[in-house]
């Protein structure tokens, strides 16, 4: 049985070695163009996760042998990944010895624990390609939808999809605009490729590789265009601490936010408004409060939540102390005591990108360059006074339309 790391990276083809590099390393030419982009991208993405996540266990790659898996996924991904050529570039790869793999049986990936199959570079694919630079293609489209089991799904076109897709289109030529500098000293690490950055919070380092191109896609979740979709890009990899020593357009950067963001929204929902701090129990630190009611409301049932805090590196608490955590913040928001444990986050994702694309359409028009981070927003310094007044009215407008829904469907 494979033990699959929750750290195996998905497989995705942005990057890719160029051709000229895999002939000087005597790897075999092909006249299948499509067949040749497919495996320079699997190589590419076996150094990159080795870059990205140092040490022996840590440079798996997850991939499917189903040819279900691929069907429809040109799409999301283009014309060179197929089933046929990206399970025969791995094999390749391996029969080369630049590529390790690990087969899952069939089936398996719908076991309780999920699982598929895996590989990642060898010493010598590394050895190869270690100072090599990659080509990067820009994904052929910036809107997923994603179902239950993570697989990017197809939906019929409608005028509501077409609208969104053209909105992601027009959010990243506005993002485009933008010049973005790391920072380097203590706390980040500069590779050839990847970028490791240290948090704050906890000591950890979080990996990264910088594309040339800041642009974003969003994200729906279980087969549907009203769950989740928010927007994702690569310096959300960051921690907070490093993104504010990054530089945007030649400025330091700030990073303003909403304020316990999906309470505030759920109350709303509820028809009433938010008037005190939804994370401050009396009983416990706020920032137990904070983070069990935050995990509280994604997950489906508190028990769940108890489990998902437990196992929290950050939480480090017992479970009868979880318990009672959950209960303070039941009991202090009673408005939304039903919403915690039932699975309410992914709802209020769907508002609060939204809001996020409203925040930079304002941003836009006023000529304020801003990089979205969820409920965040990374700004330049001189601007952030523009950038709260632009959220605070979007937070108010959205929160004024919540309410009075809520009071319509009471009437």
């Amino acid at each position: 049985m494979i033990d699959m790391e929750r750290r195996d990276r998905a497989l995705d083809f942005r990057w890719g070695i160029p051709a000229e590099f895999l002939w000087a390393a005597g790897i075999p030419d092909t006249p299948d163009r499509l067949y040749d982009q497919a495996r320079r991208s699997i190589y590419a993405a076996a150094c990159i996760a080795a870059d990205e996540t140092p040490g022996a266990d840590g440079w798996w790659i997850s991939y499917s042998r189903r040819k279900e898996f691929y069907a429809g996924a040109q799409r999301y991904q283009g014309l060179p990944f197929t089933y046929e050529r990206v399970t025969a570039a791995v094999a390749e790869g391996v029969a080369l010895g630049l590529l390790e793999e690990q087969r899952a049986t069939p089936g398996a990936h719908l076991a309780k624990d999920p699982r598929q199959s895996r590989f990642r570079a060898t010493r010598d694919l590394l050895s190869a390609f270690q100072d090599a630079p990659f080509s990067y293609t820009r994904r052929p489209c910036h809107l997923v939808v994603r179902g239950d089991d993570g697989r990017p799904v197809t939906l019929p076109r409608t005028q509501a999809l077409d609208r969104m897709t053209k909105q992601v289109t027009r959010i990243n030529a506005y993002l485009q605009g933008s010049t973005l500098t790391l920072g380097t000293g203590d706390g980040w690490e500069h590779g050839t490729r990847t970028v490791r950055a240290r948090s704050e919070r906890t000591g950890g380092w979080s990996a990264t590789t910088p594309e040339p191109v800041n642009e974003v896609v969003r994200i729906f979740s279980r087969g549907r265009t009203d769950k989740g979709g928010r927007l994702f890009g690569w310096w959300q990899q960051l921690p907070k601490a490093r993104r504010a020593e990054c530089r945007i357009n030649g400025e330091f950067i700030v990073e303003p936010d909403f304020s316990a963001l999906h309470p505030t929204l759920l109350y709303a929902m509820r028809g009433e408004r938010l008037r005190h701090d939804p994370y401050e129990t009396g009983l416990y630190p706020r920032q137990h409060g904070k983070l069990a009611l935050n995990i509280a409301l994604n997950a489906r049932t508190l028990h769940e939540a108890a489990a998902s805090l437990v196992h929290n590196p950050s939480w480090g608490q017992s479970l009868d102390y979880t318990w009672g955590v959950l209960k303070a913040v039941q009991k202090r928001n009673k408005t939304i005591a039903k919403d915690i444990g039932a699975d309410r986050g992914i709802d209020c994702m769907r508002i609060d990108s939204a809001m996020a694309i409203d925040v930079m359409a304002a941003c836009e028009k006023a000529g304020v360059s801003v990089l979205p981070v969820h409920d965040s927003f990374m700004a330049p310094a001189s601007q952030r006074s523009r950038v709260e007044a632009f959220m605070d009215e979007i937070l108010a407008r959205t929160v004024n339309k919540l309410s009075s829904s809520k009071s319509s469907t009471n009437r």
